[in-house]
């Protein structure tokens, strides 16, 4: 059975989105907090584009 990793990469890219669009309507007066939330939105966003990239650039097999 082959992993999901394209369902992976748009879930993450998402989930992602949806946190970075949280922060943009809900905006907090305390910088560590909108740190904590950004940093792992923006992880999540790079971590699905590298997998879309992989499976655009190496097809199935990737």
């Amino acid at each position: 059975m082959r992993f999901p990793f394209t369902f992976m990469g748009l879930l993450s890219i998402g989930l992602g989105a949806w946190i970075v669009g949280y922060g943009a309507l809900h905006p907090t007066n305390d910088p560590v907090s909108a740190t904590l939330e950004l940093v792992p939105a923006l992880g999540l966003v790079a971590f699905g584009g590298w997998l879309l990239y992989r499976r655009a650039t190496r097809g199935k097999a990737a």
